[in-house]
């Protein structure tokens, strides 16, 4: 397991492989300098000392690899960072990489397919190749070309997280009209422009494989007018069971990006289910007792093999 020593998402996961009595190795990103790490690329075999305890690994013996946040490093060549920082993160990330030469083992993602599916246009694409229905979509950086409408939402291209000082701030998706762009500068950076679904009722789909779980999100009996992570604890999850060719077309979707996991954003409106996007990384630990979605089972029943 790649992940991060406060990141309860792969808690989860350590503690059901435990109760299963299957052998794991954790190698948390933070930590990495303070591990003794040896790989006899020949001899197909890793050795890490951690916190005094040596752990011995056959390459060719993993069953499973749950990779976590692999976006991690993403900008390792920061001006903010000293080049002695620059270098501990590209040649960490760069052996997280070359990690991938373990390809007999079942990855929960394997990072290829994941950068390659954070992409959002490529996500509408294979969308609209299954016949989900989409929402009007622009990429712009200038509202000159934009049909007229009075209702529209934003959103970043790729994730947004800037640093200022301790505190992080976060890109949200936005309600906008026609009116606001057509006098907004937009000339610095492309956005993504939709046509916006009101009224609506968001929908989370977690798919592991074969398994798909789904809520809906609610505040009250409605739905929520814009983005429902601003108000996240006024919200309730509610389990839901999907027509069955809505189901069948989210499994299709992770599959056809060569994904085992992804978390898929649908929004029904109008008695349609639209496909807003999908994150091949994306949260599910939330859900564990929000929903009594137990979707670490279905995790470490792939990594199993």
């Amino acid at each position: 397991m790649l992940s991060d020593s406060y990141d309860f998402t792969t808690d989860y996961i350590a503690i059901e492989l435990e109760k299963r009595g299957k052998n794991y190795l954790r190698i948390d990103r933070d930590l990495l300098s303070s591990d003794d790490f040896f790989w006899d690329f020949n001899n197909k075999r890793i050795k890490i000392r951690k916190g005094g305890k040596l752990f011995n690994v056959q390459t060719d013996q993993i069953n499973g690899v749950y990779y976590r946040a692999p976006t991690y490093l993403r900008e390792t060549f920061s001006r903010s960072n000293t080049p002695e920082k620059q270098l501990q993160k590209s040649q960490w990330m760069a052996l997280f990489r070359n990690l991938m030469c373990i390809e007999d083992a079942v990855w929960i993602n394997n990072p290829t397919s994941t950068f390659h599916a954070e992409n959002k246009l490529i996500q509408l694409k294979i969308a609209d190749q299954i016949d989900f229905d989409l929402p009007e979509t622009f990429i712009l950086n200038s509202a000159s070309e934009l049909p007229i409408n009075d209702e529209y939402i934003i959103k970043s291209l790729d994730t947004a997280i800037f640093s200022f000082g301790d505190q992080e701030g976060f890109v949200y998706t936005n309600k906008t009209s026609y009116s606001e762009l057509s006098v907004s500068n937009l000339s610095h950076a492309p956005v993504v422009i939709q046509k916006d679904l009101s009224p609506k009722i968001d929908l989370r789909v977690t798919v592991v494989g074969q398994d798909l779980y789904a809520v809906k999100i609610l505040k009250g009996d409605d739905g929520v007018d814009g983005d429902w992570r601003k108000l996240k604890d006024d919200v309730s999850f509610v389990p839901v069971r999907l027509p069955v060719d809505v189901k069948e077309k989210c499994i299709k979707l992770v599959r056809s990006l060569n994904l085992l996991y992804g978390a898929i954003d649908l929004v029904l409106y109008k008695k349609k289910y639209y496909f807003i996007e999908v994150n091949p990384t994306g949260e599910w630990a939330w859900l564990v007792d929000s929903a009594n979605q137990h979707i670490y089972k279905s995790i470490c029943n792939y990594l199993e093999g």
